[in-house]
């Protein structure tokens, strides 16, 4: 059962933040471009223990409401 939670499991490396979520989570909104990321990798293809990791050269503080809004599906943001 843990291969099969690892395999679902995705790290976002923003800025040199990591940030640790489920495909899932990801496709909830299809046609988006974290959507396309989780589908392009392959449930089988992961070593065990190992986990898929992308890196983007972005803001990291950001990026943690951009992946709420996927987990949550609302939009919470900073006051300034």
């Amino acid at each position: 059962m843990a291969k099969r939670e690892d395999s679902e499991k995705i790290v976002i490396n923003v800025g040199g933040v990591r940030h640790e979520t489920y495909k899932s989570s990801l496709k909830t909104f299809p046609g988006t471009r974290l959507a396309l990321l989780a589908e392009s990798v392959p449930d089988d293809d992961a070593e065990p223990g190992s986990l898929s990791e992308f890196f983007f050269d972005r803001h990291p503080g950001m990026f943690t409401y951009v992946l709420n809004y996927y987990r949550t599906g609302h939009l919470h943001f900073p006051p300034n």
